[in-house]
Formats: structure tokens, sequence, C-alpha cells
């Protein structure tokens, strides 16, 4: 077993905060940690190369932080400290798989993808078949308060929270007629069933209108061509977020979201929303940690789950969110989560209004949430399962 565990920051703040919440769980369960910042990187390469020993070391890294883009960490032949070192490279992938497509052809020696999301291991399987796939790691949560020592819901003075940024559908045109008015039928196509049918992974979507289009398309032609259209997945899940956003407080709900974008929501009523342009995670949790009830609209996960989800239960708030089939598998309605249906987002009015009318109900839920998931999803939880599922075989 390798002892020392390598972990990035200085990139993206959310990939920095999630890596420093591993960091945690790494050392609890006895491993030294060393985080690599990309923001002093030479000061940081000097001290790596002193902290990663050969044969005893790991990285641990979302999104290909420090596998392509740190120069110091490559040598003036080409070859990279985890090469040179046989240190094993553990990527969590955040995102779909499609959006990495030039960095999978060109990885470490020793390679490991983590897929947050079952389907996104099915695509590696079918379309990477020689890469090393890790456990499903669905994202964590992170408790403010362990203890579950909170804010009760009587007290929370936000009614309904959402963190995350919007961007609205217009602002896509020039991706769909980029290349003319036949290929932005061919996108149109595939948006509108997937507004229609919203259960559906897109890759699949995807896949199956280039096959209608190209029937004789062979798996690498596919391949190639499913990256082309990664605005589908951005559109998407901005559609969503604006249509849910906008069913409740043009039905006169209040809503706080966290995150850009917001005030280009065209709406009815905007006076019903109020938006806090960008915070940091640390800030968003403490925004969850003040609201009754936290909103999620899943990010395509058709398979997996969001850390929104887990940072709701494990911060007080009833965390209100559409399906996945995982979360249908683990979560159980009205007990430690409130669902609803993409397809019915009509129904929301009166579901948070409900929920809002209850405060008794809403806190036996807030219980239920906190107890489960500080059991089962905090980053601790996954830094375990990465230990016991891979890391300790390495």
């Amino acid at each position: 077993m390798r002892h020392n565990i390598v972990l990035m920051t200085g990139g993206t703040e959310t990939l920095e905060y999630f890596s420093m919440q591993l960091q945690k769980g790494f050392e609890a369960l006895g491993y030294n940690t060393f985080l690599f910042d990309q923001k002093q990187e030479e000061e940081s390469a000097a001290k790596l190369y002193e902290f990663a020993v050969s044969y005893d070391t790991i990285l641990v890294t979302f999104n290909f932080d420090g596998i392509h883009y740190e120069t110091s960490l490559f040598g003036p032949d080409g070859i990279s400290i985890w090469d040179k070192r046989k240190i094993p490279c553990v990527n969590i992938a955040v995102d779909h798989p499609y959006f990495y497509p030039e960095l999978f052809e060109i990885h470490p020696d020793i390679f490991y993808e983590i897929s947050i999301d079952r389907y996104h291991k099915k695509y590696m399987k079918k379309f990477y078949p020689d890469l090393h796939c890790g456990p499903f790691l669905p994202l964590g949560g992170t408790p403010l308060y362990p203890d579950g020592d909170f804010l009760p819901i009587n007290e929370r003075p936000i009614s309904l929270v959402f963190t995350g940024n919007y961007t609205p559908p217009e602002d896509f045109e020039k991706y769909i007629f980029r290349l003319g008015d036949e290929y932005a039928e061919f996108y149109n196509d595939i948006l509108n069933e997937l507004i229609n049918n919203p259960d559906l992974p897109d890759d699949l979507v995807m896949e199956r209108h280039i096959l209608n289009a190209i029937p004789d398309a062979t798996i690498p032609q596919i391949r190639e061509t499913i990256p082309n259209m990664i605005f589908i997945d951005t559109y998407i899940r901005c559609y969503f977020r604006g249509k849910v956003v906008r069913t409740l407080i043009d039905d006169g709900i209040k809503v706080h979201c966290i995150g850009k974008g917001w005030e280009r929501l065209n709406c009815k009523h905007p006076e019903n929303i109020t938006f806090t342009p960008d915070l940091l995670s640390l800030d968003c949790l403490k925004a969850i940690s003040n609201s009754k009830l936290s909103l999620n609209v899943m990010p395509w996960f058709k398979d997996g789950a969001h850390d929104r989800i887990f940072n709701s239960m494990l911060n007080g708030a009833v965390c209100i969110t559409d399906h996945s089939k995982y979360l249908d598998e683990i979560l159980t309605p009205d007990k430690n989560i409130i669902f609803y249906d993409l397809k019915q987002t009509e129904m929301l009015p009166y579901i948070v209004s409900h929920l809002l009318e209850n405060e008794e109900h809403m806190t036996a839920i807030s219980k239920s949430a906190f107890n489960y998931a500080i059991e089962k999803h905090t980053w601790y939880e996954r830094a375990k399962t990465l230990h016991e599922e891979l890391l300790k075989f390495l």
C-alpha cells in the first residue's frame, strides 16, 4: 500500500474545495498528504519532488489537474514526474467524459478514471475500453456542523435557495447555428428530445441522432463527434434551471439564487428572485445552512448525484431535487428527500408551499436527511471508498 497522497489546489475553486475535503478524509485514514498549489507552481513543484517518493505516492485529482498543464511537472525529456516515479494518477471527472476527449488520448502510464455517474462509466467502457476505470464515486457533501448543531428550520431566514449559475437560451444560438441551418436542425432535434424526455442521458440521445444521420458511423467516429456538441449539455441544464426557478417565482414563491446570470432570467415576477452573483463554496454552504429549503436541478447526471444534494442534507436544509436512477435507489421520498418531476414542474409551487406551511414536517425530514448523509455521503466517506476499492491495491 502506498502512503502518500498528492492533491491539487489553486485551479477551479470548487475543485480545490473538494480536494481539501478529501485531504481531511485521507489524513483520517492514515495517509500523508501534499497539496500542490497551481498558483505557485514552481515552488510547489520543488516541494513535490521531495514528497513524491517512487512507488509510495498516488495523485488523486479532479478534471486532470496536475496531469497535463503544469510544465514544472514535466522534465526536459517531456516525461512527467508521475511516469518517472511510477506514481498512479487517479482522475475524478466532475463533468461528463465527453468534455475531455483530448486528455484521455494523452494520459500518464498508470491512470485510473473515476466516474461520478454510472452512465459516465458506461460511456468510458464503450468509447475508451483500454483505460482503467475505478469505482463509481458520486460527489460528496460537506457539513459545516458535523454534530448536527445547525440552525433549526424555524430560525432560518431564507425560505428557498438555489446555488448555481444560469445562462439564457439565446446565448447558445451561436453554437446551434454555427454550421448552418441543417446542423441547427440536427442540434435542435436533440435538444427537443431531451426537453421532452428529461430522463434520458444526453450522450445516448446524441449517439442515436448521429447514427440516424450516419448509419455506418463507427465507435471512433462517434467518440470524435459527440464532444463537438458539449454545448447541448450546458444548454439543457440551464434550460431546466431557468424553467424551475421561473415556475416558482412567477407563482409568488421567493427564491434566492447564488450564482452568475440570474439577473437575465426572463420572468413575470422578478421581484420574487434575489441573487448573489458569485460566492465561494464555503459561502454557498453557509447560505444553505440558513435556508429552510434547498433546490437542486440535476446537471444531467441521470445515474449519479450532485454535491448540492448532500450539502443540503448535511447542513439542515430540506433538499428538493429532480430524479436520477441512483438517487431513486438511495433516498426515501418524504423522509430524507423531496422529489419533483422535470415533466411536471407545474407541481413545484404546490410542493414548496406545502412544505413551507409545515415546519414540523420539514424539521423531521431535515433531521432524517442529516443522519443518513453524515454516515454515507461526506467527502470522508468518498475518501474511504477510494481507499477500500482502489488505493490500497495500488
